[in-house]
């Protein structure tokens, strides 16, 4: 998987590159090429000279529009059939995309060029009027592999609004915590008949690691629940902010676990470790994020097709604070018969 980490795949021959890439053409029907929205589109039926960046031997012809999603499962497919190139992570939802086909039986051995026409797929050299950053690097390396960056499309959030997001998250599991102590001491007084004995209040008051374990799982629990369901936690929805995965995809439940662990090392040295490694990442990524191949974006930038709907965010949000109850309520319990 492509990471901003010091990386940097075998560059594959062009014989090697078409041999995949006619691999991938027979799968799948042809291949998928993007152009940006302000150049020069093909027309049906027309002729490419090059695609990404190679001129092939035989005519490349544009048969049909296609989507960003046929475009990802492309990637999809050219790293199942060589790994080691990496996996290609950019792309964009506002691109215009072409399936082109051609034959597949022989290509001519050309040089790797590094000059394009209209192309916006993986492996062209993005501008910083497309992706709000500066890149010059080689074509294959920014397609399936290495350190260039940024290869999402998407502008990620800076660290003070993620912060700010953070601190209204807080706020929101210490409102848990006090709705679960009422809760919990309704409960009490039922269960003891109104009355409940003066040493189990006392041990309630007392400092325990039961309690203080609970709060951790809590909170843990309210920020992977809301981002797995929708993607935006209560911060994150006011300060109009979705975690997504960098593909463009909604968060899945297990990048929601890894990069809520990933707080642990972030948030070392209050919070230094997270913001020199955003600091340093185009797409503000902190270490969590690139383990979990996530990125905090904003929601005007999320692609449609990944954002979720008003119900959605309401049920994470409410399934969260109940499991944020839930284990707070826990807490006490085990430290009350401790």
């Amino acid at each position: 998987m492509f990471s901003h980490h010091k990386y940097c795949p075998a560059m594959p021959t062009v014989d090697e590159f078409w041999r995949i890439a006619a691999q991938v053409a027979d799968e799948r029907g042809g291949l998928v090429v993007g152009f940006t929205r302000d150049s020069d589109q093909p027309e049906l039926g027309s002729v490419l000279d090059n695609v990404f960046g190679f001129a092939p031997q035989s005519p490349v012809t544009v048969v049909s529009l296609s989507d960003w999603a046929d475009w990802i499962e492309q990637v999809e497919a050219f790293y199942r059939l060589k790994p080691d190139w990496g996996r290609a992570k950019r792309g964009t939802a506002d691109a215009t995309y072409y399936r082109v086909k051609f034959e597949t039986t022989s290509f001519e051995s050309v040089k790797l060029e590094t000059k394009f026409n209209a192309f916006d797929s993986p492996m062209r050299p993005i501008s910083n009027a497309t992706f709000g950053t500066s890149a010059a690097y080689s074509t294959m390396t920014a397609a399936f592999g290495g350190s260039a960056a940024p290869l999402s499309g998407f502008e990620g959030v800076t660290f003070w609004p993620r912060l700010l997001a953070r601190v209204i998250d807080f706020v929101v599991h210490y409102i848990a915590g006090f709705l679960a102590g009422l809760l919990f001491a309704l409960i009490l007084t039922i269960a003891a008949g109104g009355h409940p004995p003066t040493p189990v209040l006392e041990r309630l008051f007392q400092p325990h690691y039961a309690r203080f374990i609970a709060a951790i799982l809590g909170l843990f629990a309210y920020n992977v629940i809301c981002t797995s369901v929708s993607g935006i936690t209560l911060g994150k929805f006011l300060l109009r902010m979705q975690v997504i995965q960098d593909d463009g995809s909604p968060c899945r439940p297990k990048s929601a676990i890894i990069r809520e662990l990933g707080l642990n090392v972030d948030g070392m040295f209050f919070g230094l470790v997270g913001y020199f490694a955003m600091r340093e990442d185009p797409e503000q990524q902190r270490l969590g994020d690139e383990w979990a191949d996530t990125i905090v974006s904003k929601r005007t930038q999320v692609p449609s097709a990944s954002q979720r709907s008003g119900t959605q965010f309401v049920v994470g949000l409410l399934f969260g604070i109940a499991a944020d109850m839930a284990l707070l309520m826990t807490g006490w319990l085990i430290q009350m018969n401790s």
